[in-house]
C-alpha cells in the first residue's frame, strides 16, 4: 500500500438515507418533576420494584437541574452548557452564598444517592421527602432571582 488508509463500505452514510430527526418530547416542567416523585415517594407506582428510590433520587436531582437551567436561562445563557459543578461555582455570583451553598449540599447528596454504591444502604423514604422539599424551597428561591 501507498500509506493511504483504504475505508471499508464507503465511509459513513454509503448508500444510506439520511433519516428525519425524530420530533422531541415536551420536556417536563420541575412542577411535573416533583409531582412524578410525589407519586413514588406516596406508593403510586408499582412498578418501579427495587429502584424506586434510586430512581426518585434521579428525579429531584433532573428537577433541582432544571432550576439551576432556568436561572441561567434568564441571567447567564452560556452557563447552561458548563458541568454541573461550574454552574454550582457560578451561583454564588449570581445569589447569595447561602443559596449556592443549599443548592450544592442538595445535588451533592442526590448524586450519591442516585448511582449505586456497594455496602451502602439506598436513600430512605425520609432522606428522600427531606431532599424534595428542600429542592422545591430551591426551585421557589431561584425563580425569584431577579434578572440583571
Amino acid at each position: 500500500m501507498t500509506g493511504q488508509r483504504r475505508v471499508r463500505g464507503g465511509g459513513r452514510g454509503a448508500g444510506q438515507r439520511k433519516r428525519p430527526p425524530r420530533p422531541r418530547a415536551p420536556r417536563p416542567t420541575v412542577r411535573e418533576r416533583f409531582e412524578a416523585v410525589d407519586r413514588l415517594l406516596d406508593g403510586e407506582v408499582t412498578d418501579a420494584g427495587g429502584v424506586w428510590s434510586r430512581a426518585t433520587a434521579w428525579i429531584l436531582r433532573l428537577a433541582l437541574e432544571q432550576s439551576v437551567d432556568e436561572l441561567w436561562s434568564r441571567l447567564a445563557p452560556e452557563l447552561m452548557r458548563c458541568p454541573m459543578r461550574a454552574q454550582l461555582l457560578a451561583l454564588r455570583t449570581f445569589t447569595d452564598v447561602d443559596t449556592a451553598a443549599r443548592v450544592s449540599t442538595v445535588w451533592v447528596a442526590l448524586s450519591r444517592a442516585a448511582h449505586h454504591h456497594d455496602y451502602e444502604l439506598a436513600p430512605s423514604v425520609t432522606e428522600l421527602r427531606r431532599w424534595r422539599e428542600q429542592a422545591e424551597a430551591i426551585d421557589a428561591t431561584l425563580s425569584r432571582v431577579a434578572t440583571r
